[in-house]
């Protein structure tokens, strides 16, 4: 079956272009795949009807899709695929369960010409290569793609599938993971342009969460997106109905000269440029949070970043970490300075890890340091009994208060107790 696939493939290398009508690919498919059994039958072989038909999807899925994966991708179950090699697959599924799935290729080096292909199918085509061993991909329809090789005995991929693109704070209370005090106060910080911070450990839901956040904001502002890889997918569209002025940035990285790299700290001020109502940064991970304070303090109040936080008690040790890493001469004081004049609300995600659900835990509100160099901290939302944030009661300042009721939130749902029954 492989070989049937690379043999067939490479006849249809110069016809299929990534600018071809899916419908017509699947028919120059179709008719080169039966043109080739024809030609087992002069040898006296002789292949299925279904056989020929597999074959003919694999080569379709392997060229517009991804491969012996795209039935996975197709269904709405499967969260996370990773790939040990060209023979070993694991399915990670929304109920939390992994299973083996099947082989994605007959030989490590057909594998690695696979993720070749792939890489040059995304957004911005990236190399993949004994020069560029780490491949990080953002695919169409939601899906990222983060491989390494020749680092490792054998190439590893991973695959992240976005399932809710298109999705609000109502439906995320109707998931579980807000309530419904925690939807109403998000959905009027964001209308009151107060700068938010979302975090969390890798895959509790922090891109879901600020999608959401993001379709608070009135369509006619113009947001600036910038990522390492395109994940947000607010210029998709689909989702044209919600935000009518987007601009979609993405970091690129070096050639194998060591050329052409633009990093996200760059990405950040230049943006300002562009004259955003709000800029979006997909994740602070390197030396973009401190010029991302900047801009929520005097650019472009209303932004919103992710940040990787193992625990919500460190997210000043990693702003600071962060601050310094921008190799602006900042120390920590300077960088709590920025932090708290920022004023940002913090949100902290988790991932239970048996029931694999995701929910909001805690919200923090920060401001200007008073009584020391740290930012000041109000606990507005605390963990509950069963882990989820409920109002902590009074612990809010007077002037976001205003700020938020300004805009519709009711502050009897502050108060203790307001989310008893408020489960959708």
């Amino acid at each position: 079956m492989w070989a049937a696939v690379r043999e067939v493939s490479a006849q249809l290398v110069d016809v299929l272009g990534d600018g071809l009508d899916r419908i017509r690919a699947r028919q120059l498919i179709d008719a080169r795949v039966q043109a080739w059994s024809h030609g087992l039958l002069a040898s006296g072989r002789v292949m299925s009807a279904e056989a020929l038909r597999e074959i003919a999807r694999l080569i379709f899925d392997r060229r517009f899709g991804l491969g012996p994966l795209q039935p996975y991708l197709d269904r709405s179950d499967v969260e996370n695929i990773v790939v040990n090699g060209c023979r070993q697959t694991w399915i990670s599924y929304t109920d939390g369960t992994k299973r083996s799935g099947p082989p994605v290729a007959e030989t490590d080096d057909d594998l690695i010409e696979w993720v070749q292909l792939l890489a040059r199918r995304g957004n911005t085509g990236r190399e993949f290569s004994h020069a560029s061993p780490l491949l990080d991909v953002a695919l169409s329809d939601g899906v990222r793609l983060a491989v390494v090789g020749w680092v490792s005995r054998r190439p590893h991929l991973a695959i992240r599938v976005h399932r809710l693109v298109d999705v609000t704070l109502r439906q995320l209370t109707g998931l579980g993971t807000l309530t419904e005090p925690l939807e109403a106060f998000l959905g009027a910080a964001i209308r009151a342009r107060r700068n938010v911070i979302v975090c969390g450990e890798v895959n509790t839901g922090k891109t879901t969460l600020v999608r959401a956040l993001a379709n608070e904001i009135p369509p006619e502002e113009r947001v600036i997106t910038l990522e390492s890889d395109f994940e947000l997918f607010l210029d998709d569209p689909r989702l044209a109905h919600r935000h009518h002025d987007v601009v979609a940035m993405e970091a690129r990285q070096a050639n194998a000269e060591g050329a052409g790299e633009v990093r996200l700290q760059d990405l950040v001020p230049a943006c300002l440029r562009l004259n955003p109502d709000r800029v979006i940064v997909g994740e602070a991970r390197h030396g973009e949070l401190a010029p991302m304070l900047e801009v929520m303090y005097s650019g472009a109040r209303g932004s919103m970043c992710t940040l990787h936080v193992h625990r919500p008690e460190h997210v000043f040790s990693r702003v600071v970490q962060l601050g310094r890493r921008a190799d602006l001469g900042l120390g920590a004081d300077d960088v709590h300075l920025m932090f708290g004049l920022a004023e940002p609300v913090i949100v902290y995600l988790e991932r239970d890890q048996e029931s694999n659900e995701r929910f909001v835990s805690q919200v923090m509100e920060i401001g200007p340091p008073a009584d020391s160099v740290e930012p000041t901290r109000n606990l507005i939302f605390s963990p509950g009994p069963d882990g989820r944030a409920t109002p902590a009661g009074g612990h809010i300042s007077a002037s976001l208060l205003d700020e938020l009721t300004a805009q519709g939130l009711d502050p009897e749902l502050l108060k203790p107790g307001s989310d008893v029954g408020g489960w959708l």
